[in-house]
Parts: structure tokens; sequence; C-alpha cells
């Protein structure tokens, strides 16, 4: 029960800290030069845990695990999904906030994303989320308006905006194909390879359609470092582990959650005021996604 409950919790935390490093990093760097960085140190990490693992293993001189050989198709399946989930919409969330989107519209538009990949699973994998599920995503997703709402007067850039709403695409994309490919190739080897596609995704970027610049201040240090360490090898991991342990629908409705647990960080990480508005929308969009987790869609007939 612990474990069942505990690992979303902590998932939506880590997740939702990622806006905040997010908002102080982009402010002493181009937004795919951050993230070229951010991925790269993350591709060596778990490149290095990966190789230590396989020394340790051969020292051991235990008899080598029985699995299922990686196909290539495997293989280019996971660099999709490290390309969209890592490369695309990261980086059309920076890009969206570096350019004159609010955070909290760059949020809003990202947290629709289970009415898509609900829609999607349905077809894709044959999932029949519960009428009261449909009425859990419908309850977060007012959550999350209420909470946003005094954010949303603001005229945004079309050109960020498109890129927000890319982003949306891509996570959706990325979440499907990874439940999809996930227990083909186990869960180091594929974050050694989503992390290297995301970083040469970036570095294609950076010689392309950016110029480059990072201010090595001490505060886009510890943002640099906090997105390494807490999200991309601690939130991504407890991602992809709900993907596969739980149905679509269950996993994606934690997004929900997102904006108003920003806020609450943000509120005491920045100092940002706290609202009646804001705790009235957070308690609805922990109710929507309540109902949505508690009530797990039907599997397949």
């Amino acid at each position: 029960m612990l474990e069942r409950v505990g690992l979303p919790v902590l998932f939506v935390v880590l997740w939702s800290s990622a806006f905040v490093a997010a908002k102080s990093g982009v402010v002493y760097a181009t937004p795919f030069a951050f993230l070229a960085v951010r991925f790269a140190i993350v591709a060596a990490i778990f490149a290095s845990v990966s190789a230590a693992l396989y020394v340790l293993h051969k020292a051991s001189k235990r008899p080598p695990k029985v699995t299922a050989p990686v196909t290539q198709q495997d293989v280019f399946g996971t660099v999709a999904v490290g390309i969209l989930l890592h490369g695309i919409y990261l980086g059309c969330s920076f890009y969206a906030m570096a350019n004159g989107l609010g955070a909290a519209l760059t949020a809003l538009i990202v947290s629709t994303q289970p009415l898509l990949t609900t829609a999607l699973a349905i077809v894709l994998f044959g999932e029949k989320p519960r009428g009261i599920q449909w009425l859990g995503i419908a309850i977060g997703f007012i959550g999350v308006i209420v909470v946003l709402s005094p954010s949303l007067g603001i005229s945004a850039p079309i050109l960020s905006l498109l890129a927000s709403l890319l982003a949306l695409i891509a996570i959706t994309c990325g979440t499907l194909l990874q439940k999809k490919v996930g227990n083909q190739i186990g869960l180091l080897k594929s974050n050694v390879i989503q992390a290297s596609a995301a970083t040469l995704f970036f570095l294609i970027l950076i010689n392309t359609i950016e110029v480059p610049h990072i201010d090595w201040t001490p505060n886009f240090i510890g943002a640099l470092a906090w997105q390494v360490l807490v999200v991309s090898t601690g939130a991504y991991i407890i991602l992809m582990i709900l993907i596969k342990r739980d149905s679509v629908a269950a996993t994606t409705s934690l997004l929900f959650l997102v904006p108003p647990t920003t806020a609450l960080i943000a509120h005491f990480w920045l100092g940002e005021p706290l609202t009646p508005t804001t705790i009235a929308g957070f308690c609805m969009a922990s109710g929507g996604v309540y109902l949505v987790t508690r009530y797990a869609a039907r599997p397949p007939s």
C-alpha cells in the first residue's frame, strides 16, 4: 500500500519541482544549451552505473541472467521515446517559457495530456476508462484551471504557444510509446539510450537554430544539479516504473497535480503568494486524480 501511494506522491513532488528549477535556470542559459548539458551529464551517470553493475556482476562469477534479446526495433523505439519525452517535450517547454510564455500557462497546456493520452490509449491499447475516471479527469482539469486562472489573462506569443502545444503532443506520444516498448529493454539501459538520444538531439539544435549561452553562476549550477539529480535520475525513473505498473490513464492523470503542487513549491521556494483560490483548485485536482487512480481502467477484453 505504501509503495502504491508513496511512488505517485514522490513523483508529483519531484516532477513539480522541475518547473521551479527550470524557471531559475533559463535566466542564465539558453534553453537548448541548458538541456544539452543536463542530458549529457545524465547519460554519463547512467552509463557509469551500468558499467559498474556489469563489472560487479562479472566479478561475482554468477551465471548471466537469461533475458530476451534486444532487437534493433527495441533500440529505435527507445531512442524515439527519449527524443519525444526528453527532446521535444522538454525542449519545447523550455523554449516556450524562455520566450515569453508564462510557466503557469505552459503547465496548464501540458496538463491536458491525460485527456489526449486516455483517448489514444483506448484506440492503441484497448484500455477502457470507467465513467468515474472520466469524471475524475474533468474535475482535475477544472481544478488546474482554478489554480492557474489568475495567470491566464495574458497575451501569449504565438510561436511559444505552438511550442507548448507541440510539447503536449510529444509527451503524450512518448508516454504511449514507452508503454509499448518499456518492457523490451531494462530500465537502466533504456535511460542510457534515451538520455544519449536527447543529448544528440539538443547538440543538433544548438548547432543549427540556437546561439548557445550559459552563465555558470551558482544559481545556474544549482538549477542544473537539481534537474540532473532530482528530476532526470529520480522523477523520470519513477515515471517509467509507474507507466509499466499502472494503466496509462492512471499514470498520466498524476500530471493534473503538477501545476497545483508547483504553486505550493513556488510559495515556499520563491515566496510566491498562495491564495485561497490556489488551495481550492489544489483540492479539486487532488480529488480528480484520486478518482482516476482509485478506479483503474479495465483491461482489454
